[in-house]
């Protein structure tokens, strides 16, 4: 007849049992880590490059804005000056034919 185990050998077999269990689980949950560790490493170089690329548009937005207000104040500066001219001419046409006439 097999002897019955003693007290020490049962609470020994279940603390290991319980121990192996709880490595097991430990290694799932580590996996588990791992793989969502690795896709919010892929979020963040994708979030990253999207970012990267908004800051690039709106820069590029910003520098198109402003070279053509700066191109707007020009046209609206070159046609002042060409209406100011015109109205001296008008005026210099103006003044000749009135001395010619007298």
């Amino acid at each position: 007849m097999d002897k019955q185990p003693d007290k020490l050998e049962v609470l020994m077999d279940w603390f290991l049992g319980d121990a192996k269990e709880i490595n097991e689980t430990q290694k799932k949950i580590l996996e588990e880590q791992t793989a969502l560790l690795n896709r919010v490493e892929e979020l963040n170089k994708c979030i990253d490059s999207k970012i990267e690329k908004s800051i690039q548009d709106i820069i590029v937005r910003m520098s198109d804005s402003y070279n053509e207000t700066r191109y707007k104040t020009k046209r609206g500066r070159f046609i002042a000056i060409i209406l100011l001219c015109s109205i001296l001419s008008a005026l210099i046409g103006v003044e000749l034919t009135l001395f010619i006439i007298k």
